[in-house]
C-alpha cells in the first residue's frame, strides 16, 4: 500500500488509472453522517448492530471524500444513481449521472474498501476468512465444475484462501456489470490461487471474458479482495489508506 501523508491531497486520477481506498469501521466519526444521503441514513438506521452501521457510514463518507476531491465538489453534495439494470429499482449499482468517474464498494468485516477510475466500469470485492464459513454447503452454488475439482485437491488448510480467492473475483467481475448476484456466481469460471487473476469462461456468453481485466488486491492478513475492469484496461492500480481522510 502506498503511503500517503496526512499533508498531500488526494492524487490525481489519470486515465488508465484505478485507485483503490482502504477504511475500516472504527474510523466512523460523527461528522461522516453529514455525508450520507437522507435514504442512505434511513437504511443506516434499519441496522441493528453498531458494527454494521459504522461499516455503512465509514463506505460511504470514504467514497464522497475520495469522489469530491476528483470531481471538485463538495462530497455533501454528492448523490447516486441506483437504477437496477433488471427491474429499474433503486438498488443498482451507484454511479454519478453525467460523469465519467465509475466507482465500486465492498465492505467485510474490518475492511471497506473503494474503488475508483476514469470511463471504466469497474468492481472491486474484499471478503473476510471466516473459518467458520461452510464451504461444502456454499461450493455448489459459487464453484463452476473446473473449480469444485481444483478445490477438491486442495490441501485442507489452503481450501478457505483458495474458494474465497473464486468468490471475490467472481464478485467483482459481476459488480464491474452492475448485474451482482443476479446471475449464479456458479456460471463464471475464474483462475485459481497459484494463477494471475482472470475470467476464463462465462456460461451463455462466450466471448465475455475477453472483456475483462482482473487484479489481485492488498486487503491485509485475514482478508482477500479482487478488482475487475471491463473493456478498458486499467494497467495502474494503486491502492492509498483512506484513515487521513476519514480523520
Amino acid at each position: 500500500m502506498e503511503a500517503w501523508s496526512p499533508t498531500e491531497t488526494v492524487p490525481e486520477l489519470p486515465d488508465g488509472e484505478c485507485q483503490v481506498w482502504w477504511a475500516v469501521p472504527a474510523e466512523a466519526r460523527g461528522w461522516h453522517a453529514a455525508l450520507l444521503a437522507p435514504d442512505e441514513l434511513q437504511r443506516r438506521e434499519r441496522l441493528l448492530r453498531p458494527a454494521d452501521r459504522h461499516r455503512m457510514t465509514v463506505a460511504y463518507a470514504l467514497a464522497r471524500l475520495v469522489l469530491g476531491a476528483h470531481l471538485g465538489t463538495d462530497p455533501e453534495g454528492i448523490r447516486f444513481e441506483r437504477t437496477c439494470l433488471h427491474c429499474a429499482g433503486p438498488h443498482g449499482k451507484p454511479q454519478i449521472t453525467g460523469s465519467e468517474v465509475r466507482f465500486s464498494l465492498s465492505h467485510s468485516g474490518d475492511r471497506v474498501a473503494f474503488a475508483v477510475t476514469r470511463g471504466v466500469e469497474v468492481g472491486v470485492d474484499v471478503e473476510e476468512l471466516r473459518p467458520t464459513l461452510d464451504l461444502d454447503a456454499l461450493a455448489d452454488t459459487v464453484l463452476a465444475e473446473k473449480e469444485a475439482s481444483e478445490l477438491a485437491g486442495m490441501a485442507t488448510d489452503g481450501k478457505l484462501r483458495a474458494f474465497l480467492t473464486y468468490w471475490t473475483r467472481k464478485e467483482a467481475v459481476l459488480k464491474a456489470t452492475g448485474e451482482g448476484l443476479q446471475i449464479p456466481l456458479n456460471a463464471l469460471t475464474v483462475t485459481g490461487p497459484d494463477a494471475p487473476p482472470q475470467l476464463a469462461a462465462w456460461i451463455g456468453r462466450p466471448g465475455t471474458p475477453a472483456r475483462f481485466e482482473l487484479h489481485d488486491l492488498t486487503p491485509g492478513d485475514g482478508y482477500l479482495a479482487a478488482l475487475a475492469a471491463l473493456d478498458r484496461p486499467v494497467g495502474h492500480v494503486r491502492e492509498y489508506a483512506g484513515s487521513t481522510l476519514l480523520a
